[in-house]
């Protein structure tokens, strides 16, 4: 049984209801209010003297432990509720926030951002488990597509905002700030209608014990791959942007993001809506090539106009091609594995974040950024050839299937 009431006044097909428009905003301002640390971090760091590879630790830490928890977040979603979870979730991520007032050694400051790790995987876990019961069938791609724009709104202003509250303030007010998000964001969910505990569909028998194949999805491996993949570009980009200004000498870096939301916010209405008609490939296909092209552009930015223009082309393939995937991902699994789905979607975000995070940072160590950007598009050629055989693949098992229907005959 659905967990999330449906409006009354609501058709089955229906995407702008109270609960929906409840779900975005409280999204945008939960992501926004988390993400806008990641930019500051790095630079925190190294202003109490950590080097580059120590800068991208906290972002690390958190996507590693974020990952550990989502898979088992998606499964307990499914089967004792979103409302515990999502409570549990978001007092974790107010909690460790304020307890970075309170502390300024870097072994510490992992440690709190391990735990805040687990409160992030459960709270983005359950808010995308919400989504695919909010949003029908008919419009998925559409509702998936305008819940990702939230997402990345959210990410995108947080940029902005933790980049220009870094240079005028300090990182208290940051931390502040981000706090106050998280809490607006925590109210405005607690709004959304769901169903009591007992009404939940129960994905297995309590009785047959545990298994791994609880925690993830298989049918929504091959979307998640994908999506670690390009994060770990993404990452690389959210995480040494201002660095990368500081390198090559372009000021207000933060306006990459300006270009890379407007791209977003244009590609929203027709991107959505070209998935649910035509399918996955109209949209993830241009989707990856324009991202290779932004990250190639941006490895050679000199300027702000260079600077612009990449995150205008990465920005919409960004935007085209990461809903999409999520959209799949639900599309491909059962009904009721759906926080198992988003669990399992989710966890390769983080991944993606964490390795990209990780290993993009020892190359730039030993190189440069502009150099680390470059090497970065190496990820969405694989993307690119892993989609690409999966498209014949699937082309190729169609043919022979009707060819056997056909003799069968």
């Amino acid at each position: 049984m659905m967990e999330i009431k449906k409006d009354e006044s609501s058709s089955a097909t229906s995407l702008w209801s109270k609960n929906f428009l409840l779900l975005i905003f409280g999204n945008f301002f939960v992501y926004q209010g988390i993400l806008m640390l990641i930019p500051t971090f790095p630079l925190y760091i190294k202003q109490i003297g950590g080097n580059d590879l120590e800068a991208s630790l906290p972002f690390a830490v958190v996507s590693i432990s974020a990952l550990i928890v989502r898979s088992i977040s998606g499964n307990a979603a499914d089967t004792y509720g979103r409302r515990p979870l999502l409570i549990i979730g978001m007092s974790l991520l107010i909690i460790f926030n304020c307890s970075y007032f309170l502390v300024s050694g870097m072994a510490i400051i992992l440690v709190l951002r391990f735990c805040q790790g687990i409160g992030w995987g459960m709270t983005s876990t359950v808010l995308a488990t919400i989504m695919s019961d909010i949003v029908s069938a008919k419009r998925r791609g559409e509702g998936t597509g305008y819940f990702a724009l939230s997402i990345i709104l959210g990410t995108s202003f947080a940029t902005v905002l933790g980049i220009e509250a870094m240079k005028r303030y300090n990182f208290d007010v940051i931390l502040t700030i981000s706090t106050i998000l998280v809490a607006l964001g925590m109210a405005l969910t607690q709004g959304i209608s769901i169903a009591p505990i007992p009404k939940l569909h129960k994905s297995k028998p309590i009785t047959q014990g545990f298994s791994w194949n609880d925690l993830f999805e298989k049918n929504a491996l091959l979307p998640a791959f994908l999506c670690f993949l390009h994060s770990i570009t993404f990452g690389g980009i959210m995480s040494f942007i201002i660095l990368f200004g500081q390198e090559t000498g372009i000021e207000n870096v933060g306006l990459y993001f300006v270009g890379h939301v407007s791209m977003i916010l244009i590609s929203r209405p027709f991107a959505g809506k070209l998935f649910d008609r035509k399918g996955h490939s109209f949209v993830i296909i241009p989707g990856v090539l324009l991202m290779i092209i932004g990250l190639f552009i941006l490895s050679y930015a000199t300027s702000m106009y260079s600077l612009v223009a990449a995150s205008l082309c990465y920005g919409l393939g960004y935007g085209a091609a990461h809903p999409s995937l999520q959209a799949w991902a639900i599309q491909r699994s059962p009904e009721e594995r759906k926080g198992a789905a988003n669990g399992t979607f989710l966890s390769s975000l983080d991944l993606g974040y964490a390795v990209g995070a990780v290993l993009l940072g020892l190359i730039a160590t030993h190189t440069n950024y502009a150099t680390m950007y470059r090497i970065s598009v190496l990820f969405l050629v694989v993307f690119a050839v892993i989609y690409g055989y999966h498209l014949i693949k699937a082309k190729q098992d169609s043919v022979n299937e009707n060819e056997y229907d056909e003799e069968s005959a």
